[in-house]
């Protein structure tokens, strides 16, 4: 069960990076998107539609998450506000694929987050 749970976990954080990396593009959200051709291009164009896609499958991955959690008996009672906190690992994941692939430049506050982060889900999980 616990790697199950790890798995959702990962997949969500992966799919809601990649949807944010994708929505990030600066072509793709330049522009007047209040101008109804702008935002037709925009709701045409793959990587929007493959953003979309990914965003409908970290919603799915939460339920899922959140699903396993409800199956042991300890977490059951709290398990929606337990996904939440341990979904908020895919802020690092944003974070790390923003460096990558937006060469947005990661700050000292944006690492001291992370470990803010990581603690507060260790804290809850245990």
């Amino acid at each position: 069960m616990p790697l199950l749970i790890i798995f959702w976990i990962l997949i969500y954080c992966f799919s809601s990076a990649f949807s944010i990396v994708l929505l990030g593009d600066r072509s793709l959200i330049s522009g007047n998107l209040l101008k109804s051709s702008t935002l037709l291009n925009l709701l045409l164009n793959w990587k929007f539609i493959l953003a979309m896609s990914l965003a409908i499958i970290a919603r799915i991955s939460f339920l899922l998450v959140n699903n396993n959690l409800l199956k042991i008996p300890k977490l059951a009672a709290i398990s929606t506000t337990l996904t939440t906190f341990i979904t908020l690992l895919s802020l690092m994941f944003i974070v790390i694929m923003n460096y990558f692939f937006l060469n947005e430049r990661l700050n000292i506050q944006q690492g001291i987050g992370a470990v803010i982060i990581l603690i507060g889900v260790a804290i809850m999980i245990k």
